[in-house]
């Protein structure tokens, strides 16, 4: 994949017979740079101690692959059909399957039109429905899904996504540095070292985002939602957040960076380095603005735990 590529590949959103595609950033030819992580109070751990203090058995780890954007894939059976599928935090579907993957076995439903943020048409898709596949040791049955050209959602080819859908009666945990990811259906530990990690609350979506992950935080010293998606492979700072902070000025189509971006999660304090300065088009129907969108350039210098049951977001810090 082109290095330049900033945007999440897939914007493939179908909640019901009306698609609905979240907003994404413009490419910006020619930039590598990377959000960083510059401060934080939380002590480092290794892969071995998280998975013992959040009670992984070593049947419950999973490799995890980046591709070379940095963004999380996992591997799926699809009838039959082994699939690398980006396990994405920010789509409102379970299963989007590309034309780039081999032929997996499927019914399809219906035609539907895909739209961009504004409403314009944006391409075809099909809704489908798979007879069986399997994800990170669980089986499901009678999955509805949809089938896209992958041109409509990225500069290069990829198979699919795999959303947070699949994984509402299961915790998960993501290690990019040790490409691990735990899943278990049991409960988070009650007692977790606080140096080690801190406990966000998510807050409930708008209804048509499905199960994507929002949190309040202050950013900037001001009171906001901050939004993660793991299939984001750059993060962004509102301009209504910036002000004040170091700017620098880059070539190429994203000319502002922020430097030294204070965050405050779970009462933790952050700095953040090199978030690119762009509107954050989503999280309409909040009492407050959403002011940062976090992809995994900045979430792979966490450990990422998601638990939707608990509707907690668990940070801690690798090794």
């Amino acid at each position: 994949m082109r290095k330049e590529l900033i945007a999440r590949l897939p914007l493939f959103l179908v909640l019901t017979s009306v698609a609905i595609v979240l907003s994404c950033a413009p490419s910006a030819a020619g930039q590598t740079v990377k959000a960083a992580v510059v401060s934080t109070t939380l002590e480092a751990t290794t892969f071995p101690q998280w998975s013992e203090d959040l009670g992984y058995r070593r049947s419950q780890l999973y490799p995890l692959t980046l591709n070379v954007l940095g963004i999380p894939f996992v591997e799926a059976d699809v009838s039959g059909v082994k699939l690398l599928l980006m396990l994405d935090s920010g789509t409102a579907r379970g299963l989007m399957i590309t034309n780039n993957a081999p032929p997996v076995p499927h019914r399809v439903e219906e035609h539907m039109e895909e739209l961009n943020a504004d409403g314009s048409h944006r391409g075809e898709s099909f809704r489908i429905r798979i007879e069986r596949m399997s994800v990170l040791g669980k089986v499901f049955r009678n999955v509805a899904g949809s089938l896209s050209d992958w041109r409509m959602f990225s500069s290069e080819p990829f198979n699919g996504t795999v959303g947070l859908d699949f994984f509402l009666d299961r915790r998960l945990t993501l290690d990019y540095r040790s490409r691990k990811v735990g899943v278990s259906p049991s409960p988070v530990p009650e007692k977790l070292d606080y140096k080690r990690y801190v406990s966000i609350d998510l807050i409930a979506p708008p209804t048509s985002q499905g199960n994507i992950l929002y949190a309040r935080a202050k950013v900037n010293g001001r009171e906001a939602i901050v939004y993660f998606d793991t299939g984001y492979n750059v993060s962004f700072i509102d301009p209504d957040f910036a002000e004040g902070l170091a700017r620098v000025e880059r070539s190429g189509k994203f000319k502002g960076f922020r430097e030294r971006v204070p965050l405050e999660l779970g009462g933790r304090a952050f700095i953040l380095d090199e978030l690119r300065e762009s509107p954050v088009r989503r999280g309409t129907g909040f009492d407050l603005p959403v002011a940062l969108a976090l992809g995994s350039d900045v979430l792979s210098h966490f450990i990422v735990t998601i638990d939707l049951r608990a509707k907690k977001l668990i940070l801690g810090v690798p090794k």
